[in-house]
């Protein structure tokens, strides 16, 4: 009966050192900011995965953001094309159809809340609620946590936004569940903070006869 009694004391004292051990969520959103506000530019490769139903988009390539608001990726496969953010307007242009789409970014606001940690200073809890923090299992991966946040409106076109972060609380994946049942999913590898970019980076260069289509509200 006494080995018994210690062996479940044992048990509960180590699982109470666990939880012990599990950061707080507010720690970890904090970490999280910091890292992040502290850069001003961000380099990396790039998986992206969209789903809606049994359907599934895979594309990868490379992605560079410079603060605040610019952004560029760079799709290398299936298929070449380009998704640029200046700062003022978005550009999605696809070599192969020869034309521009571009949209105004105080159009866009939704996407843009996705990715406020990368394109600027950010308070992850005006952008989301309900944070919560789920310990990761996946021995072959090096993500630790997965911090979880919910839309403030329902005027986003998102529901939840889920962050993957490892022990130096970089984000190695962002997974968008969306309003309309789809999921976006962003896989980072190779990250590089403060590397020098080039400014023409940001500032669509295409080819003479490109047709131009402004999208959003005439």
């Amino acid at each position: 009966m006494r080995r018994a009694a210690f062996a479940v004391a044992g048990l509960c004292f180590l699982g109470l050192a666990l939880r012990a051990a599990e950061p707080a969520v507010k720690d970890v959103v904090r970490a999280v900011e910091r890292r992040y506000n502290q850069t001003r530019t961000l380099e990396a490769d790039f998986i992206q995965r969209y789903t809606l139903g049994s359907t599934t988009l895979v594309e990868s390539g490379r992605v560079y953001f410079q603060k605040p608001g610019r952004m560029r990726w760079e799709y290398e496969s299936p298929e070449k094309k380009l998704f640029l953010a200046d700062g003022e307007y978005a550009y999605f242009y696809v070599p192969e159809e020869q034309q521009v789409r571009r949209q105004s970014l105080k159009q866009a606001p939704d996407w843009q809340a996705t990715f406020a940690l990368l394109l600027g200073r950010v308070d992850l809890e005006r952008v989301l609620r309900d944070l919560e923090l789920v310990r990761i299992h996946r021995p072959e991966e090096p993500a630790r946590w997965q911090l979880r946040g919910r839309a403030k409106s329902e005027k986003q076109a998102f529901e939840e936004v889920w962050l993957d972060l490892n022990e130096a609380y970089q984000v190695l994946r962002i997974e968008i569940r969306q309003r309309d049942g789809s999921l976006m999913e962003f896989h980072f590898r190779r990250w590089r903070e403060n590397p020098p970019l080039d400014p023409e980076l940001f500032r669509l260069a295409v080819p003479p006869g490109t047709a131009w289509l402004d999208e959003g509200p005439s």
